[in-house]
C-alpha cells in the first residue's frame, strides 16, 4: 500500500469507530463507501488483511506496509 493509504486507512481506523466497525465486517464494502481510490496492489492488501486482529495489531502491521 502507498504510504498515503495507509495513513488515510489509519486515520479512519482510529479516529471513527463506525469506519472501524465496517472494516472488521466487509472491508472491501468500507473502502468503497469512503470514496477511496485503491490500486490493484492496495486491494490485494486490503483483502489480504485479517481486519479481526486487535487494533494495536493491525496498525503495526500497516505501518509496515
Amino acid at each position: 500500500m502507498s504510504r498515503e493509504t495507509v495513513a488515510h486507512l489509519m486515520d479512519r481506523w482510529i479516529n471513527e469507530p463506525a469506519f472501524r466497525t465496517e472494516m472488521r465486517k466487509d472491508p472491501e464494502a468500507a473502502v468503497r463507501s469512503s470514496g477511496m481510490a485503491l490500486d490493484e496492489d492496495e486491494w490485494a492488501a486490503v483483502r489480504g488483511m485479517d481486519w479481526t486482529l486487535p487494533d494495536a495489531e493491525l496498525q503495526a502491521r500497516m505501518s509496515k506496509g
